[in-house]
């Protein structure tokens, strides 16, 4: 693709705002925005995030190249099903999800021939949402995973190249991974572990001395449990839109769970406790080398 390229995008949470905001800042795409408040759109002219928004979703796809789906999955997956027919062939859908299943079936089943579908997943959030928290550096230092589908007809790799291109020039770390395996390791390292810092919140702080708990808690605890403050609506969707793989992921903590309970349970003066948490240590070490935050020698 060459030339200016319009890029198109929801503008009214943190996800969409920030790459607004970025997209105008690093690179070339002119960008126009949607948003169904329009305080919203009048707030992201007025900071010079984007050249024009609208309220209405039909002018945003009519004058763009490229439309980023930037709301929460089922949603993604009801809006592209209502404007699917408002496409052109040589125009670019993508989508930020951080759950693909449900939008990829909705954009397979409904794309115009000669559009052209390539996701993108952003690793970069925050527990708050909504434009004005939204900022032009979350993407810095992030990973950017770029899905295949080398066997669809409405993929294109050139198109992948530019939107791993787009991730670079917003300072993130390219992946790429394929789209049918993509939920199953989010499940893993995302939608579970939101979970898992649910529970903990329940269990530590959902009773009668729940407050008296946390009052005594400290960065262990706030750390661990900083991801269940998220938006509980945009969660739903996403964790239960991939609930099958999540419940493997459960299935497979239960199991950890009774292992480190057996473990507990053995009169060895806590050498076993040693040698798992050492290992869970050793893992846990490669985790900023892996994701870039520190560059190997």
């Amino acid at each position: 693709m060459t030339g200016v390229q319009t890029c198109a995008l929801p503008i009214l949470g943190l996800l969409g705002g920030s790459l607004a905001k970025a997209l105008k800042e690093y690179t070339e795409y002119e960008v126009v925005g949607y948003a169904r408040r329009q305080e919203v759109c009048d707030a992201a002219i007025q900071d010079g995030v984007v050249k024009a928004a609208w309220t209405e979703v039909e002018p945003l796809i009519k004058n763009s190249d490229i439309v980023v789906f930037s709301l929460p999955p089922d949603t993604n997956a009801r809006l592209f099903t209502e404007t699917a027919h408002l496409f052109r062939p040589g125009q670019v859908v993508t989508d930020v999800s951080s759950a693909k299943e449900n939008f990829v079936r909705a954009v397979y089943e409904s794309i115009p021939k000669g559009t052209v579908f390539v996701s993108v997943h952003p690793m970069a959030g925050s527990e708050k949402g909504g434009y004005e928290v939204s900022h032009k550096n979350l993407f810095k230092g992030m990973g950017w995973i770029v899905l295949e589908d080398k066997a669809s007809d409405v993929y294109s790799e050139e198109v992948a190249q530019e939107l791993a291109d787009m991730g670079r020039a917003l300072g993130s770390r390219i992946e790429f991974v394929d789209i049918y395996a993509h939920d199953a390791y989010l499940a893993m390292v995302s939608h579970m572990p939101h979970l898992l810092a649910s529970i903990l919140t329940q269990v530590s702080g959902g009773d009668e001395l729940g407050e008296l708990r946390m009052k005594l808690s400290a960065g262990g605890f706030r750390d661990c449990t900083r991801v269940a403050g998220g938006l509980p609506s945009m969660w739903r969707e996403i964790i239960y839109g991939n609930r099958h793989n999540v419940i493997e992921g459960l299935t497979q903590i239960e199991s950890e769970i009774e292992h480190v309970k057996a473990i507990l349970s053995q009169d060895d003066e806590g050498q076993a406790l040693e040698s798992y948490l050492e290992r869970s240590r050793e893992i846990r070490n490669k985790l900023p080398y892996l994701t870039g935050q520190i560059k190997n020698n």
